[in-house]
């Protein structure tokens, strides 16, 4: 079971030993994320007629990504966190890393600080490069900084010394005495959360794991015992922003790591998808009711980054590559100062949502969009689970429409093409922006959102393939089940390619090696399910920003550290466009990341039948595309009943239990024998194109 906890929805994905999978949706709680997995477990075992602690039973694997250390960030409502640095180095949370985002706006603020100033202290100790001590650690100084952090009423405290990468042992000993002085307030010490080089980035993880530790892990004391509680007999296995999972009391050791949960699931998820497909090249998208992600897989591996952030504050770890916007089912439509027509980021979220659910909701939102155009069946959505409202969906949408003098079919036709735009935004940014020609790529579509927007986005990206499996619905809680459990463990060695000891580097690499094996064994892998790969942190001398780049496997030699440099280069000239061969290659840091494989789910197969798909039409009904400027009387087919090998021209409707699919009129529908569906889009010039008769009524409108 893969549950992920969305900002509207929390997703439930189950799947057993015949390879079926079952979506189920359930409202998130907000107020109490763990309600709503409580509500839905009740729910499905109320569906098999069992009770919660027979159905956990029969549960032998439980994955959750959670929102909780997002939230907490996002929302500023984490405990009163403190920090020690070195002295001299008290500011290194507010001066960063000398850079704005965008460092020609004179009228950016700075983030807002975590850590206030007054919290932050300065403490007498250095540690040098070398990892040799300096000046030793003057206790007398720590201890009176803890009793001002008592008075203060500090719940947390991350601890980030120089060079502490290198020599802990300052940090260590002033997290014994913060649990001899301060034995209830949370510890994170950089030395334990990124043990890497560049005191900012390593500063701001072990702020962010001070801030969100003790929420979340309490959290997960309350999941994890109501689990265990009601039957569930393992581990509760946490998703991680690295793209893999890992047991709760690992994350607990490295918060930050949680940030992100959820989303993180779908590259693998895609990548699983793709593999079926025979698809290597992939943009994988998850449009949800709060947000839109989208990261890309490239030759069967999808992108990591060092350089992901939160709130404008850097993560620092190595992390799935994603880009998110504040574009959802239930992002709001409103009108701007300047008279302009805006979608998003702010959401109806869960409480009230959209205003055809019906609960109290009255400003316009993207769903309520999709409801007045057709695309979505009011006594449809989740499976009719949850009936629309299409007249408050419509009295909700005159507020857009009547200032900008506009019927309320043509405000939502506004509002489609709106959040379209922001999605294709997004992108953009890991694609053309990164120098990758998305025209190479097939769209895998996630999200309950998103069959309705995907084809649409692709197509304005010059795309041609869009593939939506039968989980897309909860694609990430998908990813869950196939993403396997990663550790990473990481050793600050500066050193060059030009000097670089091999005996020296080989020892690292295999002490990571050894640790990482032990710590997956100790989890219950056997060898054969462990795979160990191996990074290398590198850049140009004097540059300030390194590059990820792949070790080869084995015993480095000479052979293979010209190969380091080599791949360093090639890498560095992709990304921009240049390289200087003849320089040597600084490397400043060595990781091995550790899998853990799960069982692979059996592969579901879906009959063949006929190729039109007329049997499975249950109604056809007024639809509005905007390429045409009109509503067309259209087909909307069972998708659950869509043979393999059937393909449908368009416009047509497909729906699903948990999503929808609009198969706009040059497109066209087809379905696999794994059961997914594939939206072949066309990108002629001509009558309905982008170019074409629907470039008019985007004007008109």
């Amino acid at each position: 079971m893969g549950v992920d906890i969305g900002g509207t929805f929390t997703d439930f994905i189950i799947a057993d030993e015949t390879g079926a999978l079952h979506v189920y949706k359930t409202p998130s709680t907000p107020k109490a994320p763990e309600r709503a997995i409580v509500t839905g477990l009740e729910e499905l075992a109320a569906e098999g007629g069992q009770t919660v602690q027979e159905y956990l039973a029969g549960v032998d694997l439980f994955i959750h990504g959670t929102t909780i250390a997002t939230n907490t960030v996002i929302q500023r409502n984490g405990p009163r966190t403190a920090a020690i640095h070195t002295k001299g180095f008290r500011d290194i949370l507010f001066l960063r890393d000398g850079f704005k985002p965008d460092r020609y706006d004179l009228h950016m603020p700075p983030p807002d600080d975590f850590v206030p100033r007054y919290l932050r202290a300065g403490i007498d100790e250095r540690v040098l490069y070398t990892g040799d001590v300096e000046r030793p650690l003057d206790e007398d100084m720590v201890r009176e900084t803890l009793r001002g952090f008592r008075e203060e009423g500090v719940e947390a405290i991350a601890v980030s010394l120089l060079w502490s990468m290198v020599n802990p042992a300052h940090e260590e000993r002033v997290e014994a005495l913060i649990r001899e002085e301060l034995p209830d307030v949370y510890v994170a010490t950089s030395a334990q959360i990124l043990p890497a080089i560049r005191e900012y980035a390593r500063s701001c993880a072990t702020v962010l794991s001070a801030y969100v530790g003790p929420v979340l892990g309490r959290y997960l004391t309350k999941v994890a015992g109501y689990l265990r509680d009601n039957g569930y007999r393992y581990d509760l296995l946490i998703m991680q922003i690295t793209g893999g999972s890992a047991s709760g009391a690992e994350i607990e050791k490295r918060p930050v790591l949680a940030i992100g949960s959820g989303p993180a699931a779908g590259p693998p998820a895609g990548l699983v998808v793709g593999e079926t497909q025979g698809e290597r090249n992939l943009m994988v998208i998850d449009m949800g009711g709060t947000s839109f992600e989208v990261s890309t897989i490239t030759d069967g591996a999808f992108t990591m980054s060092r350089d992901m952030e939160i709130e404008g504050v850097p993560l620092g770890v190595a992390a799935v590559d994603m880009q998110s916007v504040g574009a959802g089912g239930g992002s709001i439509a409103w009108i701007d100062d300047g008279g302009m027509l805006r979608v998003g980021p702010r959401s109806a979220g869960a409480d009230p949502g959209p205003a055809c659910y019906g609960q109290g909701g009255t400003e316009p939102t993207v769903t309520d969009a999709n409801v007045i155009l057709g695309y979505l069946n009011p006594g449809f959505f989740l499976g009719g689970r949850m009936p629309l409202d299409r007249a408050l969906a419509e009295q909700a949408m005159e507020r857009v429409a009547t200032p900008l003098g506009l019927d309320v079919t043509e405000a939502a036709a506004a509002v489609y093409r709106i959040v379209n735009t922001n999605m294709v935004g997004a992108m953009r940014a890991v694609s053309v922006m990164r120098g990758v020609d998305p025209r190479e790529y097939t769209v895998i579509v996630g999200g309950g959102a998103g069959g309705t927007h995907a084809a649409k986005i692709a197509e304005e990206l010059g795309m041609r393939k869009v593939i939506c499996p039968q989980v897309a619905g909860g694609l990430c809680a998908y990813g869950m089940l196939v993403a396997d459990v990663r550790h990473t463990h990481l050793t600050t060695h500066p050193t060059s390619t030009a000097t670089l000891d091999i005996d020296r580097v080989n020892e690292i690499l295999a002490g990571m090696e050894r640790d990482a094996a032990a710590q997956l064994a100790a989890q219950g892998f056997t060898p054969e399910q462990i795979t160990l790969t191996r990074f290398a942190d590198a850049k140009y001398p004097y540059q300030i920003n390194e590059l990820m780049i792949p070790l080869p496997s084995g015993e480095i030699t000479a052979e293979a550290v010209e190969l380091i440099a080599t791949t360093f280069h090639d890498d560095h000239e992709r990304l921009y466009t240049y390289c200087v061969r003849e320089m040597p290659v600084d490397v400043n840091a060595w990781r091995v990341t550790a899998t853990g494989r799960l069982p692979d789910l059996p592969a579901s197969t879906k009959a063949a039948g006929g190729s039109g798909g007329g049997e499975a039409v249950k109604e056809t009904r007024d639809v509005y595309f905007p390429e045409l400027g009109h509503r067309v009387e259209t087909p909307v087919y069972d998708g659950e009943a869509l043979a393999a090998g059937t393909r449908i021209e368009g416009p047509a409707i497909a729906e699903l239990p948990t999503t929808t699919l609009v198969v706009a009129p040059d497109h066209a529908l087809s379905v696999s024998e794994t059961g997914s569906f594939t939206i072949d889009i066309s990108q002629t010039v001509g009558a309905g194109s982008p170019a074409g008769r629907g470039e008019e009524a985007v004007t008109q409108v």
